[in-house]
């Protein structure tokens, strides 16, 4: 009877994980682990708990799960890690908390930029910034080797545009046409993202200006250094 009881409970186990998982039931997490579970155990199409509570953007949960012995790296049937399913929760903290733990994205360049592109039609620069959270950059480009940049700009999207321009994007990136992101606002006649545009490279030519002359001045410096000491 204690035998069948050990198997039954064996088999339920992964199921039982899962479910305290995503109901954020650390308690129950606990005793399940008490009894027998494994941290580790997948269930429907390979899905671990972590995935589960990272999928429900559970902070408290997902470092529970990552103390017990849960395997940031391991992959479901659909090839893909915890972080992809905190991504999805759009929740910043697990997100963050899983790159800190050594949790990594393996995406396709073009897809990825695929989605930026997508997000930048949407105008979601919250999942945008999940995406830097996860170590990904805004220069990524579609199979047109269009940038989310180029896609602010010809939607006419001027949060979009600042927000691009503020978290690193290159406007002098070309797409499959060879157009920068400012030549397609002039094409369009979207005067205010020619504006945004060419202040923005304003900033950055005063900018590679002043580094410059740190560098003139650091260069100087080194060589009355010199010269003291000749």
């Amino acid at each position: 009877m204690v035998l069948e009881k050990k198997v039954i409970l064996q088999s339920l186990f992964p199921l039982l994980m899962c479910t305290a998982a995503m109901e954020g039931d650390i308690e129950g997490l606990e005793g399940h682990l008490n009894q027998g579970a494994d941290a580790q155990m997948t269930s429907n199409y390979g899905r671990t708990p972590l995935h589960v509570a990272a999928g429900e953007g559970d902070l408290d949960t997902v470092r529970f799960l990552l103390k017990k012995g849960a395997d940031i790296s391991y992959r479901d049937d659909f090839r893909e890690p915890a972080l992809n399913d905190a991504i999805r929760s759009k929740n910043l903290e697990v997100v963050e908390h899983l790159v800190s733990e050594g949790a990594y994205l393996e995406i396709l360049p073009g897809a990825l930029g695929g989605e930026m592109c997508c997000l930048a039609y949407l105008n979601d620069t919250k999942q945008m910034e999940i995406w830097m959270a996860a170590g990904k950059h805004l220069n990524y480009a579609d199979y047109d080797k269009r940038t989310p940049l180029h896609v602010a700009v010809c939607t006419n999207q001027a949060e979009m545009v600042i927000f691009c321009l503020n978290n690193g994007s290159d406007p002098e990136l070309r797409d499959f046409h060879n157009n920068r992101p400012l030549e397609d606002a002039c094409r369009l006649g979207f005067k205010y993202m020619e504006e945004l545009l060419l202040a923005d490279q304003a900033r950055r030519q005063t900018v590679a200006e002043e580094e410059e002359r740190l560098r003139e001045l650091q260069a100087e410096i080194e060589k009355d250094a010199q010269e003291l000491l000749q």
